[in-house]
């Protein structure tokens, strides 16, 4: 999907949206900072993943609505149960833990995922990898399944778009970045802003809290001259 200019971005409003953070982070709710600890998020390589290390960068993380921003940060629902107990109870944290920020203003070069079309010149290009000879013959001796390569747009877009639970597994597990991550990285390199704070320095891209903020509060504005780095 291509712009009249030929570009795969698009522009999108992000009236209403909302920002959940931490509650220790509530008087810098637009600094992109906290995507880097841990193992990063799902498009962003994190600080501590071990075969990556130098190799961090941030991301600023909105959503179109709060429960799509709980369910991202909780894996699911955060009223879902599993052994008993809910997601929020597992992860130790109680709603009243966070802050949510309503936003208003527009990104300006943004990556539509929603559309796998999207993806197909980039999936054309993967379809041609394989496993090298001797990642064959390890999993061979140690009878494992082969892991199944991306060959299609909507393979790809099941890849980048799975459950928070998968995306974690490698980066938590293995030590490894997950594919979301490195195709973030991809579409940061090719200078998309949504939300990489770093490609901002020439965009008209804005956002911003909506209302009044306490006092204090500092990354409150995200645009060219205040990047929340």
């Amino acid at each position: 999907m291509r712009n009249a200019s030929g570009s795969p971005a698009i522009s999108i409003p992000v009236n209403g949206w909302v920002r959940v953070t931490d509650y220790r982070w509530s008087l810098t709710p637009l600094s992109a900072t906290g995507s880097l600890n841990g193992i990063g998020g799902r498009f962003n390589i994190g600080s501590d993943i071990d075969r990556a290390r130098g190799q961090e960068f941030p991301c600023l993380y909105i959503a179109s609505n709060i429960e799509t921003a709980f369910r991202e940060y909780f894996g699911g629902p955060t009223d879902s149960h599993k052994c008993k107990l809910t997601l929020s109870e597992l992860t130790l944290r109680r709603r009243s833990s966070f802050t949510t920020f309503s936003l208003h203003g527009q990104i300006e070069h943004a990556l539509d995922l929603s559309r796998s079309v999207v993806l197909g010149a980039f999936a054309k290009i993967i379809a041609t990898f394989d496993h090298t000879r001797d990642t064959k013959s390890f999993a061979h001796r140690l009878r494992l399944s082969p892991q199944r390569l991306i060959r299609t747009p909507g393979a790809l877009w099941n890849r980048l778009l799975c459950s928070p639970a998968a995306w974690r597994l490698d980066p938590q597990a293995f030590g490894i970045p997950a594919s979301s991550q490195i195709f973030g990285r991809f579409v940061r390199d090719t200078g998309f802003e949504a939300i990489f704070p770093q490609n901002l320095h020439s965009s008209s891209t804005r956002v911003e809290v909506s209302g009044s903020t306490p006092a204090g509060a500092s990354c409150t504005l995200l645009d060219k001259d205040h990047m929340g780095l």
